[in-house]
């Protein structure tokens, strides 16, 4: 068929959007809005769709066709209809990006950059709903990874001083500034954070939570050390101040994938994840902060992953398939 006649519409859009993993749990208006923004591109077989060295300036919703993927000379997947290229890269506004190439004649939605940001400003359900996917993908991605690689992914603390006495709105600020995904907050957001937080001390040997357990409180780490243990204890690291304890499956809203315990004395800032999404709404670019922050973290993930296994991994781009795994469903 001519391109110029390879359109769907609105109602079609809707319902291919549906079939992204990503999207699929927004509601039908919410998808609406997403599709309003987007224009139909058809990239004949061998285009370009992004190009690696160069940021991810859009994401393409693939409606028709199969989009092959590579990055530092290693095959990520091949995306089929129903997937989504760009998003992580985009989130993480990684600079390096990734090639995507139209293995077939291939019909997109694409959607720019400065829409998608202009789409999650406007629409705080749809950036949480976001922000809870990546955060979910995040857990699936250091899941499927071999347990010696966990001491990689979070390396022990340099240090692990508790402070001496409680602290005042000024000290809690300066801490939260460096936690990786604040690092770059407003003084009004870090205010907002700090207050919705209260300080908590535990003694050595004190039990947080067990893997498996529902999630939703959160424990910014001010001091001290906790033993973590995920797989039912194959999988062994230690993390200290400056980490968002239990932040990103709270977010998700899955239940604990591992148990925490703490090594030493620990003051933390503690809240629940409520306080933190709401936070998130009063303060976009902290909300933004925090998704490049995941979103690099699924990068490195999904790096290691290849690194380690020879081959691409499934799905990490939505609906794809993976180099020498063959079609499977998330």
């Amino acid at each position: 068929m001519p391109a110029e006649k390879r359109t769907v519409g609105a109602v079609e859009r809707i319902l291919s959007l549906k079939r992204i993993p990503i999207l699929a749990g927004l509601p039908p208006e919410d998808l609406a809005v997403v599709a309003e923004h987007g224009r139909e591109r058809l990239f004949a077989k061998g285009s370009v769709l992004l190009r690696e060295g160069e940021p991810i300036p859009a994401l393409y919703a693939v409606l028709d066709g199969q989009v092959h993927l590579e990055r530092n000379g290693r095959v990520l997947g091949h995306v089929r209809s129903g997937g989504f290229v760009g998003g992580p890269g985009m989130f993480a506004r990684d600079p390096q990006g990734l090639l995507a190439r139209a293995e077939t004649d291939t019909l997109t939605l694409e959607l720019e950059a400065d829409a998608a940001l202009e789409i999650f400003e406007d629409h705080f359900p749809i950036l949480h709903h976001v922000l809870r996917e990546v955060c979910a993908w995040y857990i699936d991605l250091v899941r499927r990874l071999p347990p010696h690689l966990y001491r990689d992914i979070f390396p022990p603390p340099e240090s692990a001083n508790v402070p001496a006495g409680e602290l005042d709105l000024v000290e809690r600020m300066l801490f939260l500034r460096r936690v990786s995904p604040f690092v770059q907050s407003s003084i009004a957001a870090l205010a907002e954070l700090s207050r919705g937080m209260a300080e908590v001390s535990l003694p050595a040997g004190s039990r947080l939570w067990e893997e498996g357990e529902p999630a939703g409180m959160v424990m910014m780490v001010v001091g001290g050390t906790v033993r973590c243990t995920a797989r039912k204890g194959e999988a062994v690291f230690t993390l200290g101040p400056g980490t968002p304890l239990g932040a990103v499956e709270s977010m998700a809203e899955r239940p604990r994938w591992f148990t925490a315990t703490t090594e030493t004395r620990v003051t933390a800032l503690q809240g629940h994840v409520e306080g933190l999404i709401d936070v998130f709404e009063d303060n976009f670019d902290m909300a933004m902060d925090y998704l490049a922050v995941m979103a690099r973290g699924q990068i490195r993930l999904l790096e290691m992953r290849v690194s380690e296994s020879g081959r691409a991994m499934e799905h990490f781009y939505g609906s794809a398939e993976a180099e020498e795994a063959g079609p499977t469903k998330t």
